[in-house]
């Protein structure tokens, strides 16, 4: 990930600077990590798309008062995640409206169910990512959301402590209660070994 940052940090800069193809870069290299983080905050697809092009359309607009940072990566993920919360919640605003005009109902709308994330990006047999799948989707969504930022897109304990707004010992103790979740639901040897080498590793 260390070579991956610098690179990401070189476009950052040039693109700061109104290097286009710098700014073209840094979107192609980085558009399929926020699609597969931002999922499993947001199941409206179009919604997600959009927010992710009004994130780069604002990178863009304000990019000579944008500081360096010391993840870019990092940084685009915690934007876009502010930016789904406050379209969710926007979402929900209009809807109770809606309610209210036409039906005159004043509950409030509740999130959609997560969407089931699939936490190995290698090709497996289908029987195993259907397992696996199934035992992803009986964490909670917050769960879902740890698992995918440390195992599929690298970040540290600390960096999801920040993104997830939790202290550290939180996080670790979500990620543990996570993968033993997993782990129980598993049946494959493969993926069973994994997880327990995982859960070696990082705790």
């Amino acid at each position: 990930m260390e070579n991956n940052d610098q690179n990401y940090t070189n476009l950052w800069l040039r693109f700061k600077d109104g290097n286009k193809d710098a700014f073209g870069e840094l979107y192609h290299a980085l558009v399929k990590s926020l699609i597969a983080y931002g999922s499993k905050l947001c199941p409206d697809e179009e919604l997600l798309k959009d927010s992710i092009q009004d994130l780069f359309i604002e990178l863009w607009n304000t990019r000579e008062n944008l500081a360096r940072v010391d993840s870019v990566q990092f940084y685009l993920f915690k934007a876009l995640r502010y930016k789904l919360i406050r379209a969710e919640k926007m979402r929900q605003v209009r809807s109770t409206v809606s309610q209210n005009v036409f039906f005159g109902a004043t509950g409030q709308t509740s999130l959609d169910a997560p969407v089931e994330s699939v936490i190995m990006e290698k090709e497996t047999l289908d029987s195993q990512i259907n397992t696996l799948r199934k035992a992803v989707a009986t964490l909670s969504k917050r769960q879902q959301e740890a698992i995918q930022l440390r195992f599929y897109q690298g970040f540290s304990n600390d960096q999801i402590a920040e993104l997830m707004e939790m202290n550290y010992q939180s996080v670790s103790n979500l990620l543990y209660s996570a993968l033993c979740r997993i782990k129980k639901n598993l049946k494959t040897p493969v993926f069973t070994t994994a997880l327990v080498a995982a859960l070696h590793l990082f705790f």
